[in-house]
């Protein structure tokens, strides 16, 4: 990660860890926006995980790219794969997956061996 001067450092910790919530927000203020999980490829940080909403031109609107040095002038990418398990490895389709703040797993019994319980 590059280092970041006074305004990026403001925008960062305004932003950073926003991404669904605030594309939540866009989405209900503008319902003709659509939300969109995918990755940011960042042509400073590299591939991000990151949230972002299109409108329906398909041209990206994202509430929280000023938490990257590069503004959002990077590649925005849907996710359209499958999730791997944050605790076994299995491949499991989004629809299947169980998910606890970042992290992605197969079963409740992966997330439960993940978090020691």
């Amino acid at each position: 990660m590059t280092e970041l001067n006074a305004t990026e450092l403001n925008d960062y910790l305004k932003y950073r860890g926003k991404c669904k919530e605030m594309s939540e927000a866009a989405v209900a203020a503008n319902p003709s926006l659509t939300l969109v999980r995918g990755h940011y490829h960042c042509p400073l940080w590299g591939e991000q995980p990151h949230w972002w909403t299109t409108r329906q031109d398909c041209t990206v609107y994202d509430p929280t790219r000023n938490q990257f040095p590069s503004n959002g002038i990077g590649e925005y990418v849907p996710f359209n794969g499958p999730i791997i398990c944050e605790q076994c490895g299995k491949e499991v389709h989004e629809d299947d997956a169980t998910f606890y703040g970042n992290y992605a797993f197969c079963s409740g019994e992966c997330v439960c061996r993940c978090v020691g319980v």
